[in-house]
């Protein structure tokens, strides 16, 4: 391994890295600006493994999580320091995706969210810091691996995110819209003609038809935000402390200007019984609700990446530099993860219209639930007898904690179902034909020109 010399080169945002392995992580192809920024030449990196890059400052749990996450087939995002031939560092945000042969595809960038790179930067210091008295201990490298993983997934739930693929649903999707804000875009090419010209349309409509499907995405994620909101403070409302079973069975059902609110506040405890496990059957499936969201937007922002390589590589044959021969062997791959980011964003879709309209179907049977309690309530609390002002203290607490709660239930559950028929309206998929046809028409035209 080289020495690290502490010298630094940045990544240009339109730098953007590409390399394949084999299931090993044995480096099948690498493009130029990996071989550039690596310092290492073509021969060196080819039949490599890829760890020749890892910089010693890496926590293994953050390559731990990555094998755990790429071994059920699902790729990966992170935050990466490398180490160059010569000593120096750069930090690249990268992803890795699982192609059928069992090898993987990798595709990384310049990170430009700085709050989350610090926040990743962070993570790994502190987690480093444990795998490193771990070793020092005695703990083979392995098992301090899988301590730093622990800590990396203890510092990820005190920011308040639950989990490693929250992080990355988070960070991917913001990394790729600000670099494409920074970015000089796809490149044109007006003389480009025959196959090579439908090629690079083709991607350019792909990653138009990605933008688009990316902006259904981010109304749902604000509705699935609002869904959640709502959710919780039903919850809260159900489980108002001032309406408890013990503060309504003191009542003193002996004075008959109390009975009639008491055998109301009874049927309300009973119905909040029936309904509280409806509530939390529907917080659940909000909760999937929300995670579906981010997991599809985590895959349209790799599908755009994939796409922004993929005319990278068009661009070379277009211009005839670099190693053509190279170019075109590499995109057979990213054809692959581009067919396959469509079909698992499809399969998303579908997930989404499931999960909203049993959110639809569990609010209603909830209002359905509380009419009734809510009604009596409201003609309780709608009565004199409600703000006679000889009703016994503890009583009158109760009347007028019952007029909020039934307000607040009634407003909760109209917001609900109101957010949740949005969401419904909204087509996630809205596009998907439009984006097969055209790596239809990529996949066709790049086959005419492949090296014979």
């Amino acid at each position: 391994m080289p020495q690290v010399t502490g010298a630094t080169h940045e990544v240009g945002v339109d730098q953007l890295f590409f390399s394949t392995t084999d299931a090993r992580g044995v480096i099948r192809h690498s493009n130029n600006v990996f071989i550039e920024l690596s310092r290492y030449r073509r021969d060196e990196l080819s039949g490599a493994p890829h760890n020749i890059i890892r910089h010693p400052e890496m926590p293994g749990g953050a390559f731990k999580a990555m094998w755990d996450t790429l071994k059920t087939g699902s790729p990966f995002a992170a935050y990466v320091r490398n180490l160059a031939a010569d000593g120096s560092e750069y930090d690249v945000f990268a992803t890795v995706t699982p192609l059928s042969d069992g090898g993987y595809l990798s595709v990384r960038t310049r990170p430009v969210c700085t709050d989350l790179f610090d926040t990743a930067c962070a993570i790994y210091r502190d987690a480093r810091g444990v795998e490193d008295r771990a070793i020092a201990d005695g703990a083979n490298r392995r098992a301090a691996a899988e301590q730093g993983l622990g800590r990396i997934a203890e510092l990820l739930a005190g920011a308040g995110l639950s989990s490693y693929e929250e992080f990355q649903n988070t960070a991917l999707p913001a990394e790729v819209a600000r670099r494409e804000e920074l970015s000089e875009g796809i490149p044109v090419r007006p003389g480009a003609t025959g196959n090579l010209r439908v090629m690079l349309d083709s991607v350019t409509t792909i990653a138009a038809g990605l933008d688009s499907w990316m902006a259904g995405q981010q109304q749902l994620a604000e509705l699935s935000a609002s869904l959640k909101a709502a959710g919780k403070g039903l919850t809260q409302t159900l489980e108002d402390p001032r309406l408890s079973p013990e503060r309504i069975a003191a009542l003193d059902r002996s004075d008959p200007r109390v009975k009639p609110l008491a055998d109301l506040l009874d049927l309300w405890i009973q119905m909040q019984g029936l309904v509280r496990p409806l509530v939390a059957r529907l917080v659940d499936t909000l909760a999937q609700l929300d995670t579906n969201g981010a997991r599809t937007r985590f895959r349209i922002a790799l599908a755009r990446l994939h796409a922004t390589i993929t005319s990278l590589f068009t661009v070379e044959l277009i211009d005839g530099v670099g190693d053509p021969q190279y170019s075109a062997e590499a995109i057979p791959d990213l054809i692959e993860s581009l067919n396959d980011g469509i079909a698992e964003m499809e399969r998303q879709a579908h997930a989404h219209h499931t999960l909203a309209a049993q959110a639809v179907a569990y609010i209603g049977e909830a209002s359905r639930m509380m009419t009734i309690p809510n009604q009596l309530l409201m003609l309780w609390t709608g009565s004199p007898a409600s703000t006679d002002p000889a009703l016994p203290a503890a009583a009158a607490e109760l009347s007028a904690a019952a007029s909020g709660v039934v307000e607040s239930v009634g407003h909760r559950l109209a917001e609900l179902d109101d957010l949740a028929a949005r969401c419904q309206t909204i087509d996630v998929a809205d596009g998907a034909a439009d984006l097969r046809g055209a790596l239809s028409a990529f996949t066709a035209a790049a086959s005419a020109v492949a090296p014979r």
